[in-house]
């Protein structure tokens, strides 16, 4: 699950592509500009004269505030828009070099998103995110019959689908957590791939696991030898913009899970990376494996939607299986 030389060299050849497309485009431009607007490549000439007699190299980039103010003034004055030969790189921090900081050495959000798409790519769960739609979520199969608390399967699937599309609409504005439980086959896993799917088409950056995978991959780095072990792998569940840990509860659970758990939970609380869980235990069960410390964080801080009345697999294998009518 490492980030391999391959890997790596596959992103960088993007980000030198994209600048080179960029290069091209102005180069493009400025032939076409000398055509048509004389005045701009007398300009250029003075100030190419006037730094080779101060003994100076001038390109575009150091050409002074004044020649610029002028340069803009001409392509203004000609109908282009004054940034005609300065156009948009793909990722307006990094300029297309996968690096920002003041060393330029910490790896870009878009250089972060390109490797978890290469890392994660095979995960069975990232491969069908992407065919999942708000727009295929069918309410017609829960029951509008009210159980002995008074509540309805379709009133509670209604509520949880109307507040994930909620939670897309507003997740670079409003920090929230979404905790789906209940009975298997009852939406929570496609909710939560209609989420991701969204995201993913927005350039956030998402991790979706089951919580097996997810604890394979805390394991991996806390008990691995630091030369073996996958620390971009591991750290990217703490930075990624939203993380979707599937069927908690199917992992063998001990007291190393349950203290990953709150750690990693933990920490997406307190740096706002927002959090969404699945799970087919009941809220006791929950509470009761991954102790009360874990359950009290759950509670404060995520919403939780109860799903059940419906099996969405089984009502589907019993579509393919009808006979042809004649």
């Amino acid at each position: 699950m490492r980030l391999t030389d391959t890997q790596y060299n596959y992103i960088m050849q993007i980000y030198r592509e994209a600048r080179q497309d960029r290069d091209e485009l102005i180069r493009s431009r400025r032939t076409e500009l000398r055509k048509n607007i004389p005045e701009l490549s007398q300009l250029e000439d003075s100030f190419r004269s006037a730094g080779r007699k101060r003994g100076l190299h001038m390109n575009y980039k150091g050409l002074t505030a004044k020649f610029i103010d002028q340069e803009k003034h001409l392509l203004l004055e000609h109908g282009y828009p004054e940034d005609y030969l300065d156009p948009p790189y793909h990722c307006p921090d990094c300029h297309d070099t996968g690096y920002v900081g003041e060393n330029h050495d910490e790896p870009c959000h878009c250089f972060k998103k390109y490797a978890l798409d290469l890392i994660y790519k095979d995960e069975p769960v990232m491969r069908r995110i992407l065919t999942d739609s708000f727009e295929d979520f069918d309410l017609s199969g829960y029951t509008s019959k009210k159980d002995s608390s008074g509540i309805s399967s379709y009133e509670c699937a209604s509520k949880a689908f109307s507040q994930s599309r909620r939670f897309v609409e507003t997740f670079d504005s409003d920090f929230k957590n979404l905790f789906f439980y209940g009975t298997p086959g009852s939406g929570k896993t496609f909710l939560s791939s209609c989420i991701a799917s969204r995201l993913i088409k927005t350039d956030h950056t998402v991790i979706y696991l089951s919580a097996v995978r997810l604890f394979d991959v805390m394991a991996d780095y806390s008990f691995n030898p630091r030369k073996n072990r996958d620390d971009y792998a591991y750290s990217s569940l703490f930075s990624a913009d939203l993380l979707i840990i599937d069927d908690l509860g199917t992992e063998v659970t001990n007291t190393f899970t349950a203290s990953a758990l709150f750690s990693l939970l933990n920490e997406r609380l307190l740096t706002e990376k927002s959090t969404i869980i699945s799970t087919n235990l009941t809220l006791n069960e929950v509470s009761d494996r991954y102790s009360q410390r874990v359950f009290s964080r759950l509670a404060e801080k995520y919403n939780f939607y109860h799903l059940f009345g419906f099996d969405g697999r089984i009502e589907n294998k019993l579509k393919d299986m009808k006979p042809a009518k004649d």
